[in-house]
């Protein structure tokens, strides 16, 4: 059915007003371009909707019956065009953010703050779970946004980089090593080693630094959080090899974050998109927010210091 929206308003504008001159002129129209569209649109319906007399107009029987249904269009046209503008002006939303859990408990929630105090009506939805779930959650278009780790080039996700993150020796606080402020990777030669689970990128790198260095440690435990490492660290079932920034849940227990150097590693900390989908106006002012986060970072010299553009 071609019924044009102009259409639909010329007749409720007619119906209101009861004269074509008057709807014409509400309308900013001529009074003819006014009387074709209402004879079209009685063509396309195949019904007459206005008697004519000779000053007014009236709704015919078909007219009063389609006349609550043509308002009823442009009120839902109205409000969702209002719904739009109110998304593209930020006035109300939803972003939802995977990220990895060691960044959801440390990089994340003072982006967060921010955002939400800027924008209250917008809903954030923080999903935290391992690095290697981040890129399917994506790929999925479960989320908008991740934060983490990304192996290598990748043909669907953009990658934004936030900073980078040195990787270090987390052990507990009478361990040998406990009394240097670094060490070397070579150092941790016959150490009961508690990893991460294969499927995390970090593992890769710790797997190749450790070969590299001729370190031989017995890999004895696998676990998917950081969190656990720790907990089992304080425990003196062994050492762990840990980003940076897990230094900032290490204060209720009893470990230490030793630099590790010889070589000194970093890992990319990364705002994470899908490239085959565009971002929702919140969305896209979340990413700002990371990024501005960064740069406050860099002047401050703050937890993403070490970010490199």
């Amino acid at each position: 059915m071609n019924v044009t929206l102009r259409q639909l308003q010329a007749f409720v504008s007619v119906a209101d007003l009861g004269r074509f001159n008057l709807a014409a002129a509400h309308l900013g129209l001529t009074q003819s371009a006014v009387s074709i569209m209402i004879k079209d649109l009685e063509t396309e319906l195949k019904q007459r909707l206005f008697d004519r007399h000779t000053r007014m107009v009236s709704p015919t029987l078909a007219g009063r019956e389609f006349l609550p249904q043509a308002r009823k269009i442009l009120a839902d046209l109205e409000i969702a065009v209002g719904n739009i503008h109110e998304l593209n002006t930020l006035g109300r939303g939803r972003v939802t953010v995977a990220s990895a859990i060691v960044l959801a408990a440390t990089l994340v929630p003072p982006v967060i703050a921010r955002f939400v105090s800027r924008y209250p009506d917008i809903v954030v939805q923080i999903r935290d779970m391992p690095e290697e779930e981040i890129r399917p959650a994506l790929t999925r278009n479960e989320v908008d946004l991740g934060i983490g780790t990304l192996s290598g080039d990748d043909a669907e996700i953009d990658a934004t980089l936030l900073g980078r993150d040195r990787l270090t020796l987390v052990c507990r606080a009478d361990h040998r090593l406990a009394c240097q402020t670094e060490a070397r990777w070579s150092d941790l030669k016959g150490e009961t080693l508690i990893g991460l689970a294969k499927e995390n990128p970090l593992r890769d790198m710790v797997d190749h630094a450790l070969l590299k260095a001729g370190a031989e440690l017995r890999t004895k435990y696998e676990v998917r959080f950081s969190t656990t490492a720790i907990s089992m660290i304080a425990e003196g079932l062994g050492v762990s090899i840990l980003p940076e920034n897990s230094q900032q849940l290490t204060a209720s227990v009893n470990v230490k974050s030793i630099l590790l150097t010889q070589p000194t590693i970093s890992r990319d900390i990364s705002l994470l998109q899908n490239r085959q989908f565009m971002l929702s106006p919140a969305a896209a002012r979340m990413k700002e927010f990371f990024i501005q986060a960064r740069q406050m970072a860099m002047a401050d010299r703050g937890p993403l210091a070490h970010a490199q553009r």
